[in-house]
């Protein structure tokens, strides 16, 4: 009987180490939400033009990512001279111009399909996901950089072909900023949104 009781306690051991590692990290359910999110939101608008689909593709990626933490982070030291109604512009061009982005590089559903790499590695607040867009052409690694707002995981970066688009962006926008303030920030986005096809 105890060799019976002895071999039940180690299999449910198991099955509950078993089930902690079958558990998701939050910061993974989040990134698979966005990945899925956004090639379900380009499946609904299949062939439409770019406008659609960014308008289709943006509710989804405000909820995946933390805009306005974005922005703050790719603008550094010139946002805490802002208003709050600068702030807000920018936090909205920027949202339409990241909506265009990956309305441009989603261009059409051609049965695209998402992994999420379950293994997640945190560095201080942050957590790093691994993902990759799989379609007949191969994989493409898009990798996500997470932090908890309120206790909700929200993307704060984005590594596309090994570059951070956060790094990008505050290059791109520091001379805007220093010359035109945010009224220039806002129109160099709404210019860049324009232009993308």
């Amino acid at each position: 009987m105890r060799k019976i009781a002895a071999a039940l306690a180690a299999l449910l051991c198991l099955a509950a180490s078993g089930a902690a590692r079958a558990a998701a990290d939050p910061a993974a359910d989040r990134v698979e939400a966005l990945c899925n999110g956004v090639v379900e939101a380009v499946k609904q608008v299949k062939g439409a033009a770019l406008p659609a689909r960014a308008h289709a593709l943006q509710p989804v990626l405000e909820k995946g990512f933390n805009l306005e933490v974005m922005a703050q982070f790719a603008i550094g030291e010139p946002w805490t001279k802002m208003t709050a109604k600068d702030q807000a512009a920018v936090v909205s061009a920027l949202t339409r111009y990241t909506s265009a982005r990956y309305a441009q590089e989603f261009d059409a559903f051609t049965g695209q399909r998402c992994t999420v790499d379950p293994a997640v590695t945190t560095r201080g607040p942050d957590k790093l996901v691994k993902s990759q867009i799989v379609d007949a052409g191969g994989a493409t690694a898009v990798n996500y950089r997470l932090r908890a707002f309120g206790g909700e995981w929200r993307v704060i970066d984005v590594f596309y072909k090994g570059v951070s688009q956060l790094a990008t962006q505050r290059a791109d926008f520091a001379s805007v900023v220093q010359s035109g303030g945010a009224p220039g920030l806002v129109a160099k986005l709404n210019e860049l949104t324009a232009k993308t096809r």
